[in-house]
């Protein structure tokens, strides 16, 4: 029995021993990529995943890591993004790792209707509805919200003045009098942002949306993320436009291979519905000139003759 507890000892040293180890080197490499000017939302979610599969698995041993991941109950675009977080603190540990081949599922997002944004925005609470508002009308990403500082609103012109994440391009998007009446009326913050953290207006959306999805009876209302916006917002101006340039710009995409998935989102959406269209014509560069200027798009020439279309 002596020599048993002995074992039991020394096996649950080494655990701890290991476990420390691995917590230290998961907080070097976490701030080597700080270090190297990842963004915040990168650095938590390496850490989330980090430290998730430290808990499943020996996280030294790249063999048991691939038998955990694989049991994971998860899509197999989430299991490529975790070993894509894997493969890189390998990398900066030194220890060879060869990664299991998942292939992200290409899926369109959940568009929903605005009416369930407009309900999920008048049922939340004053944090919540200003950011899901502001969401709405600029299609800016979560983060880009949550960084938001009061001098970035310009009531005068009705604007905010967007900094970009993730590689994104800075922009100056036209905001409602509705966005500013409801950003006017949150309590200012010491550090001059207007919002709190993301982990609190996170966890306060989701328990406000799961109660207005259960009193509603509308589970759909449950699919709709931060992110969702974004995308409702680059379908419904790509709807209105036709123009593929101006969603890029409204964006801040640098590569417009990841705008065009609004195209086919659209053409799935709207193809069943009947549109109409006042039509005009152009025989000079200058008529076609004003035509352009006044909301007409370009859809084919006839006997020499430019015909151009705007929606009623």
């Amino acid at each position: 029995m002596e020599a048993e507890k002995a074992v039991e000892k020394r096996e649950a040293g080494t655990t701890e021993q290991t476990q420390t180890t691995v917590q230290g080197k998961i907080v070097e490499y976490l701030w080597h990529l700080q270090k190297n000017g990842y963004s915040t939302e990168t650095i938590k979610f390496y850490d989330r995943v980090l430290r998730m599969i430290s808990q499943k698995a020996n996280i030294l041993d790249g063999e048991a890591v691939k038998e955990a991941l694989a049991k994971m109950p998860i899509s197999e675009t989430t299991k490529c993004n975790y070993a894509y977080a894997l493969q890189s603190f390998y990398k900066h540990i030194g220890v060879e790792w060869n990664p299991p081949k998942y292939k992200p599922q290409k899926t369109l997002p959940f568009i929903p209707t605005e009416q369930e944004l407009d309900l999920l925005i008048a049922h939340t609470s004053r944090n919540v509805s200003a950011v899901l508002q502001l969401l709405k009308e600029t299609g800016a990403r979560i983060g880009e919200i949550l960084r938001l500082k009061w001098t970035d609103i310009d009531s005068e012109h009705k604007t905010v003045r967007i900094t970009p994440e993730k590689g994104s391009l800075p922009r100056i998007l036209p905001i409602s009098d509705l966005a500013i009446s409801m950003i006017k009326r949150l309590k200012p913050r010491n550090d001059g942002r207007i919002f709190s953290t993301h982990k609190n207006l996170t966890t306060a959306f989701y328990k406000q949306r799961k109660r207005l999805a259960f009193k509603l009876q509308n589970p759909r209302l449950l699919q709709i993320s931060f992110h969702t916006f974004r995308h409702w917002k680059g379908t419904i101006e790509y709807h209105k436009t036709k123009d593929i340039l101006h969603v890029e710009r409204l964006l801040g995409h640098k590569n417009i291979q990841n705008t065009l998935i609004y195209v086919n989102i659209e053409q799935a959406l709207f193809q069943n519905t009947n549109e109409e269209f006042h039509v005009a014509t152009a025989k000079t560069v200058e008529e076609a000139c004003r035509l352009i200027e006044v909301g007409f798009e370009y859809v084919t020439t006839m006997d020499g003759v430019q015909i151009f279309r705007k929606r009623k």
